[in-house]
């Protein structure tokens, strides 16, 4: 449209930028478009002739778009005329007849400011390597999913609907899990509980995962029965340990803080943490040193609690 002014440009062996007005980021539709328009001036191989001009019989003639590269200084200025398609004050090197540009490839849009979309684009070989390459990456995913390159949006679009259908499945069966584990005896899958200063402290290890929605779920759940309480969840999948402690309203208002108790005992796995008083959690790289992470959550819990 008549919105769209050339903002600044670089030109280089391997790829090319321009950067244009818009009101909007481009949509691949308008991108296309914009490929093919310039592929069709290239293919009609129009003339690209030169002239110099005083500055007044050049702006009288083609008006004010001569500058859409930059003002020039001189009171005559180099006129580069692209057949009846464009027309632009330049100084600088160009082709004879646009033919010899060959192919013109788009390879990203970027918004690089307010109104303003930089193209990236490629020409003649380095445009076919760039088309190469995403076929390249078409090929791998082809592949990969097991599907002809015509029906892969249509099978991408059925994984990602089968993957969210198995999140819900999985966040459903979790909180469903939860509630088994935590309905059964509460010193025989919780962990060991323990009281202090009248709050229950319960502390489970889930061994071998580090499994954050389950821990969340299950302590959501003991905490609806009794908000007295204090859970102290932890794990490791062998490289990473994680720690997540829970307070009830009872605890909080009695000063448990499981935010600064997170914030106290993340580093000692080599990592950090925090959150509010009622939720927070953690996690480092040093699982080997998880025990003593949840002896120094008690320790802090029994400390609040003394307060």
């Amino acid at each position: 449209g008549e919105h769209v002014w050339q903002h600044g440009t670089q030109k280089g062996v391997e790829s090319t930028r321009l950067d244009i007005s818009h009101y909007r980021r481009l949509t691949p539709e308008e991108i296309h478009k914009i490929e093919t328009l310039a592929n069709q001036a290239v293919l009609a191989n129009m003339p690209v002739t030169t002239a110099w001009m005083p500055r007044s019989e050049a702006e009288a003639r083609y008006g004010f778009r001569l500058y859409q590269g930059g003002a020039v200084p001189g009171k005559d200025i180099r006129v580069v005329k692209t057949g009846d398609w464009d027309v632009e004050a330049c100084a600088g090197t160009h082709l004879k007849r646009t033919g010899e540009i060959g192919f013109i490839k788009i390879v990203y849009t970027e918004r690089i400011q307010d109104g303003v979309e930089r193209l990236g684009y490629a020409v003649g070989l380095q445009a076919l390597k760039a088309v190469q390459q995403q076929e390249r990456v078409l090929w791998k995913v082809s592949e990969t999913l097991g599907a002809p390159l015509e029906k892969l949006d249509k099978t991408a679009e059925k994984l990602v609907k089968e993957l969210k259908e198995a999140n819900v499945e999985k966040r459903r069966l979790i909180k469903e899990l939860a509630a088994k584990e935590s309905a059964i005896d509460i010193t025989e899958v919780a962990g060991v509980a323990q009281e202090i200063d009248g709050i229950t402290l319960v502390k489970r290890d889930f061994q071998g995962e580090i499994d954050v929605n389950r821990m969340v779920q299950t302590a959501n759940e003991i905490i609806k029965r009794n908000e007295a309480t204090v859970t102290v969840f932890f794990g490791t999948d062998g490289k990473n340990a994680r720690i997540l402690v829970m307070a009830g309203k009872a605890a909080v208002k009695k000063g448990v803080n499981s935010g600064k108790i997170v914030q106290a005992v993340s580093p000692i796995i080599g990592g950090g943490g925090g959150g509010r008083p009622n939720f927070a959690q953690g996690g480092g790289t040093q699982p080997e040193k998880l025990d003593d992470a949840v002896k120094a959550a008690e320790e802090a819990i029994r400390k609040q609690l003394k307060q």
